[in-house]
């Protein structure tokens, strides 16, 4: 039997108590950059679809990673479509929403933010859902 008489003391147990949980940390990390969203379920348009003054709006939104994908998102939002308010966005969800305070045309409204967001690098899944 081998005997290893290697001595430790309280400052080495919280050390590697530390790097234990930095280690967990960054075991989470890494695994949600594979997460990917999931398209919502949302209510098939047909015709010519006019949100109103107040619908909550909710788009999933590929490529977010951290808290900065979620910052750029929102500014996306905010340059491409001025009247809204109440932006969010959610990297752990995949999601971004937002209430419109004018009427908007559903295509009009897609249009607007795929030209925003797709150039930073993101990808808008799926259509407008509203929340309700």
């Amino acid at each position: 039997m081998i005997h290893f008489s290697v001595p430790v003391n309280s400052a080495d147990i919280i050390i590697l108590l530390i790097i234990g949980v930095m280690f967990l940390l960054g075991i989470r990390v890494v695994m949600s950059f594979f997460k990917r969203p999931v398209a919502l379920k949302t209510v098939s348009y047909s015709g010519d679809v006019t949100f109103h003054k107040g619908d909550k709006l909710h788009i999933v939104i590929d490529g977010m990673m951290c808290g900065m994908c979620e910052s750029h998102i929102k500014d996306a939002i905010r340059k491409a479509v001025p009247e809204v308010k109440d932006v969010t966005a959610s990297h752990e969800s995949g999601e971004a929403g937002f209430t419109v305070i004018e009427e908007e045309d559903r295509e009009v409204l897609l249009e607007k933010l795929r030209g925003a967001i797709h150039p930073l690098g993101y990808r808008i899944i799926g259509d407008i859902g509203v929340k309700h």
